[in-house]
């Protein structure tokens, strides 16, 4: 489990974000859940496939006033075998309530016949619904399969109206003004992780400067910024000064890196007598490139 997985489920284990998601995504920004309703739950299940012997979902929520269970699932890269992994949890999940069941009328002696025993179920025993949701907070689209029939090969029969899909949550194209929790500024910034100039201005704002720890601790991890949080914490900083501060500690490092190689041509090439190719390195970006490319010397 990486740094990211471990500090997302933290984060989205809060109950207001958690129940936030549901109803943006699940039901269009209707209000059905709210976070009192949620109880967390474990989603832990047997699995021939792991080396453990079990699988388990990223976090697993019951609405108590409907009975529906909501899974969330945290990625950072694309998983191509999404839509039968989601499938699997449910399985596993319909399983265990099947089983939690079985225990009841097996302790009650509740089963009349081998019908009812045979099948596990009595006529009027029902199942939680499961709904799923996959957050995908690497960079861009989500290019993986959506639905169970993207895994088929044969794509010359018509796909079955009833196609197990799962909802796809892509982090750099959600609305970040649909969210009135701090999923807000999480999105904003993970919307800028290409942008250093605009992630600087974000963390300028009030907004991000009131925002908990916890909060800037999920954004800078999911920006793969470690070190602010490490300077944040060792030093005593603000989030948007140690952020600053890094990426000055960064250039002008990388500027002292290029100044040291830009030195190592100027002497290869006036080693090689070759004074107007040392002027074109120096004036000439392009120039430059290409001989850093000639003498093999990466930049």
């Amino acid at each position: 489990m990486g740094k990211i997985d471990v500090c997302g489920k933290t984060f989205f284990e809060n109950k207001e974000r958690f129940a936030e998601l549901v109803n943006v995504h699940i039901y269009g920004g209707k209000k059905l859940v709210r976070p009192e309703e949620l109880r967390q739950l474990k989603g832990k299940y047997p699995s021939v496939s792991s080396p453990s012997g079990e699988k388990e979902r990223d976090i697993l929520m019951e609405h108590r006033k409907s009975q529906v269970y909501y899974g969330l699932e945290l990625e950072e890269v694309v998983d191509y075998s999404m839509p039968e992994r989601m499938m699997n949890y449910d399985t596993g999940e319909y399983e265990r309530q099947i089983r939690e069941i079985v225990f009841e009328h097996n302790e009650k002696k509740a089963y009349k016949n081998y019908e009812e025993k045979k099948s596990r179920l009595k006529a009027k025993d029902k199942l939680n619904r499961v709904k799923n949701m996959v957050l995908y907070l690497g960079e861009g689209r989500w290019d993986g399969p959506t639905k169970l029939s993207d895994l088929f090969a044969d794509t010359r029969l018509p796909v079955d109206s009833e196609d197990y899909e799962i909802q796809v949550i892509e982090s750099d194209f959600v609305d970040p003004k649909d969210y009135q929790t701090d999923l807000n500024e999480f999105f904003q910034a993970l919307q800028c992780r290409n942008d250093k100039v605009r992630l600087k201005g974000l963390f300028r704002t009030e907004a991000f400067q009131n925002l908990t720890f916890e909060t800037q601790r999920a954004i800078l991890v999911s920006l793969k910024l470690e070190k602010v949080v490490i300077k944040m914490q060792e030093e005593e900083m603000t989030m948007c000064r140690a952020f600053e501060e890094l990426m000055n500690d960064q250039w002008e490092g990388g500027k002292e890196e290029g100044e040291n190689l830009l030195a190592n041509l100027l002497s290869r090439l006036f080693s090689d007598n070759r004074d107007e190719d040392a002027r074109l390195a120096v004036n000439d970006e392009t120039m430059r490139k290409q001989f850093y490319l000639e003498y093999g010397m990466t930049h």
